[in-house]
């Protein structure tokens, strides 16, 4: 079974068991379709995978009795919360490391453009021949890049992360009273193979270039210093 025909299956029973939240459920599946299609899955797989619509639809018809269901669904809410805490301590360095790392990216290109300019602001920049200035500027402002890259796949990582884990809670909580429940979502994010290759290449070219510059940075220093501890020699830590 093809993904439209699925979904269009799948619309036919809801709307026949009156499910007032249909468009709701069809987008919700209709992007499960597009994160498994990502992963390189076929539109019959995840049919297969996803089950009889019929079946599928008759889990949203509104469950009247609901006592059954009270102490259940008590002990999940208690559970939860405990799970909230937790994880929203998780969340919270999460957005931590990923300010860091802002600051991080933007400090580096900032000495990179200075370091280019001439510009030492409250001689902040260590002394060192101009030529190593250059180099080193490179190295900065393609680590800076580097960082930028990886800063922008952790916030989109970690906001795919959120919306899965928001599901994981709302499944538990409708699992617990007797309800339906929705596909679970995947924890890495859908991005499109020519975005992720076009990342990747930014990544492994800027981590390249940062790492070659480093090295000739540090061999040009020791060279025009005449020592391997090039910094003792331009008195880069003497108060």
């Amino acid at each position: 079974m093809t993904k439209s025909e699925f979904l269009l299956q799948l619309k036919n029973e809801l709307k026949k068991n009156n499910i007032s939240d249909l468009d709701d459920v069809l987008n919700e599946y209709e992007q499960h379709f597009a994160f498994k299609l990502a992963d390189g899955f076929s539109e019959e797989e995840i049919a297969a995978k996803l089950g009889n619509p019929s079946e599928l639809a008759s889990q949203f018809i509104p469950d009247t009795s609901q006592k059954k269901y009270g102490g259940r669904k008590t002990v999940t809410i208690i559970g939860m919360i405990f799970a909230n805490i937790f994880t929203g301590a998780f969340f919270l360095m999460l957005f931590i490391f990923a300010a860091v790392m802002g600051v991080v990216t933007v400090t580096s290109g900032v000495i990179g453009i200075c370091l280019i300019g001439g510009y030492n602001i409250y001689n902040l920049i260590p002394g060192m021949p101009y030529l190593c200035a250059i180099i080193y500027a490179v190295s900065l402002l393609s680590f800076a890049i580097l960082s930028a890259a990886a800063c922008l796949y952790f916030v989109v990582f970690t906001r795919q992360l959120m919306r899965s884990y928001k599901r994981f809670h709302i499944n538990v909580m409708a699992a617990s009273a007797g309800k339906a429940t929705l596909p679970s979502l995947p924890v890495y994010p859908l991005l499109s193979a020519k975005f992720k290759r076009r990342l990747r290449m930014l990544a492994l070219s800027s981590l390249t270039v940062f790492a070659v510059t480093l090295v000739l940075g540090y061999i040009i220093s020791a060279i025009l210093a005449g020592n391997l501890e090039f910094w003792h020699v331009w008195g880069w830590f003497v108060k």
